[in-house]
């Protein structure tokens, strides 16, 4: 059973999506809860089909609740608060910026000499929008950090979603 099978006429990820959008913030939504939710057992199993499905139904909540779910060790699934939104987004840009590192190192270190002329200009047509991109994100990194800098000063203690500002 996937995320998207419904358990009657509901999709999984919508149970999930619900049960988050009904929660307080800082709620943490159980294994257990959320087995019983989507009619799994509370195995290793049934846990492997819970982060499916919440895992289906993050986009889901974010974009009509605007809230966000943090796995919490062990636990299930937390609420997050609305402080620990920014820190959620720096970490999927942290992410982005080693998938982009990596497309930049195929590109620089690629072997050429074999490709077919046709081949060659796509590599080629690929490796301007990656080098682009690449300086575009470098960019703009730097402003956000100048801007960091000149509202907390140089330097701040990043905690998960926050920042120190007794630092």
């Amino acid at each position: 059973m996937s995320a998207f099978q419904p358990r009657g006429s509901r999709a999984l990820r919508v149970i999930i999506a619900e049960m988050a959008s009904s929660s307080q913030l800082g709620d943490v939504l159980t294994y257990t809860q959320l087995a019983d939710a989507i009619d799994v057992n509370d195995n290793e199993d049934g846990r492997a089909r819970v982060r499916q499905a919440v895992s289906a139904a993050r986009p889901l909540l974010l974009r009509d609740n605007g809230r966000a779910l943090v796995a919490e060790r062990g636990k299930g699934y937390r609420v997050a608060l609305p402080g620990e939104l920014a820190g959620i987004a720096q970490d999927h840009r942290r992410r982005a910026d080693v998938q982009v590192g990596k497309a930049l190192a195929v590109i620089e270190h690629a072997d050429q000499s074999a490709m077919t002329p046709t081949e060659l200009k796509r590599f080629q047509a690929v490796g301007v929008v990656i080098r682009n991109l690449h300086a575009r994100m470098s960019n703009s990194e730097q402003r956000l950090a100048d801007l960091e800098a000149a509202v907390y000063g140089n330097n701040p203690k990043v905690i998960q979603g926050k920042l120190d500002e007794q630092s």
